[in-house]
């Protein structure tokens, strides 16, 4: 790990994952799938193998990335744990659906009445899952969607989850062009990045998750407190 980003094998997910209702309808988000590939972009740049994960999106697949497209959150869970073993780094970038539905329709459901209800069962964590048999010499990286308490609910989930370094973002800009991002570790604030475009905020993302791996000594914008409130 000491050697760097620099051919180690680099996992990435991205974009959203579909959870369908019937054969025609399905609960998702607005995620592009872009901020995953800048990664995997800037990854390869700085000589990594790359290979991404990625739900259903409008984009194409970059040259020189292993592409790996699939649909549901079970589907990416699967994907990922034929591959976590061997990556060096895990970036888990992707908006993964929360929920899906307990039953799927075959066909196209009828329209019924007025209201209906649509009974629900938990999606897998998958950074939460593949980290629980992560190797100390991997650098995991997670994404943390915030509306309120920023940084004190993403250190939780990044203690939670096993991460050495937590991004962090906002709904303000989500699935738009740019991002506005915080990026910690343990420690503290590594870096805040003010509205920047995507391929900006994935290269200070990959050049610190390189630094990790490097075991640098980083400087702190903010330290945090010994204890996560």
């Amino acid at each position: 790990m000491a050697g760097g980003i620099n051919g180690a094998e680099v996992l990435i997910t991205a974009g959203p994952t579909y959870e369908f209702l019937d054969d025609v309808r399905y609960l998702g988000n607005p995620s592009t799938g872009r901020m995953g590939i800048e990664l995997a972009e800037a990854a390869r740049a700085k000589g990594a193998i790359v290979t991404l994960v990625i739900g259903p999106t409008h984009l194409m697949p970059p040259p020189g990335i292993a592409w790996v497209p699939v649909v549901s959150a079970r589907d990416m869970l699967q994907a990922v744990k034929e591959r976590f073993e061997e990556c060096q780094v895990f970036i888990s970038s992707a908006a993964v659906s929360d929920y899906r539905p307990a039953v799927r329709m075959k066909g196209k459901e009828k329209k019924g009445p007025k209201t209906k209800t649509i009974e629900l069962v938990k999606n897998p964590d998958i950074l939460k899952t593949v980290t629980k048999n992560r190797r100390s010499d991997q650098v995991i990286v997670g994404f943390s969607l915030e509306s309120a308490n920023l940084l004190n609910n993403a250190r939780k989930k990044m203690k939670a989850k096993r991460c050495d370094l937590m991004v962090v973002n906002t709904p303000g800009h989500f699935g738009d062009r740019r991002e506005h991002v915080w990026v910690i570790n343990k420690h503290g604030v590594l870096k805040e990045l003010p509205p920047s475009n995507k391929q900006t905020v994935a290269r200070e993302i990959i050049a610190l998750t390189d630094a990790t791996m490097r075991r640098e000594l980083l400087p702190l914008m903010q330290r945090f407190e010994d204890k996560t409130r």
